[in-house]
C-alpha cells in the first residue's frame, strides 16, 4: 500500500512539473520581447476647437517603439472620439535605441480626425502597436473645448 502510495505522489509531481514547465516556457517566450512603446513623463494631449456641424479636425499623435523587432510591428488609435478614425500602419522590421547622449528617435506617428462638433469633454483614446502576439498601448487625451489651444495645453 505504501508502494503505490509513493508511487502514485511521484507520478502526480512529475505531471504537476510538466505543466510548471509549460508555463514557464509561455512565460519565457513573452519575455523574450524586445521592443517597448515608450511612456511618456505625461499623457499625451491634444486639443480640438469645437466646432458646428460640418467642421473636421486633423492631426496626429507621435511615439516612439525602442528596441529591436523581427516582424512587422502594426499601430493605431483606440478609444477615440464618436465618428473619430485614425490610420493603421505598421513598422517593418528594424529597431531603435537610446542615443549616446539618452536621448531617443521619435519613430512613430498616427494621424486622426473627425468632427469638431462631438461633444465637449476630454476623450481617453489609446495608441496601440501589436506584434501580432504581444499589444501594448499608450494613454492620450483629445480634448474638445471652446478653450484656446495654450490654455487647453495647459490644463493637463
Amino acid at each position: 500500500m505504501f508502494r503505490i502510495g509513493r508511487s502514485v505522489l511521484v507520478l502526480a509531481s512529475v505531471l504537476l512539473l510538466s505543466l510548471v514547465g509549460t508555463s514557464v516556457v509561455a512565460s519565457a517566450q513573452t519575455a523574450s520581447q524586445t521592443w517597448h512603446l515608450e511612456q511618456f513623463d505625461r499623457t499625451s494631449r491634444m486639443c480640438v476647437l469645437h466646432g458646428p456641424d460640418g467642421s473636421t479636425h486633423t492631426s496626429y499623435f507621435i511615439f516612439v517603439v525602442s528596441g529591436a523587432w523581427t516582424t512587422d510591428l502594426k499601430f493605431g488609435m483606440r478609444d477615440l472620439p464618436p465618428g473619430w478614425t485614425a490610420g493603421e500602419y505598421y513598422f517593418p522590421p528594424g529597431s531603435n535605441f537610446r542615443n549616446p547622449d539618452g536621448s531617443i528617435n521619435v519613430n512613430g506617428f498616427v494621424d486622426v480626425r473627425g468632427p469638431a462638433s462631438v461633444p465637449m469633454a476630454t476623450y481617453h483614446a489609446h495608441i496601440w502597436v501589436s506584434d501580432g502576439t504581444v499589444t501594448e498601448t499608450l494613454p492620450t487625451d483629445i480634448v474638445v473645448s471652446t478653450d484656446s489651444w495654450v490654455d487647453c495645453m495647459n490644463r493637463g
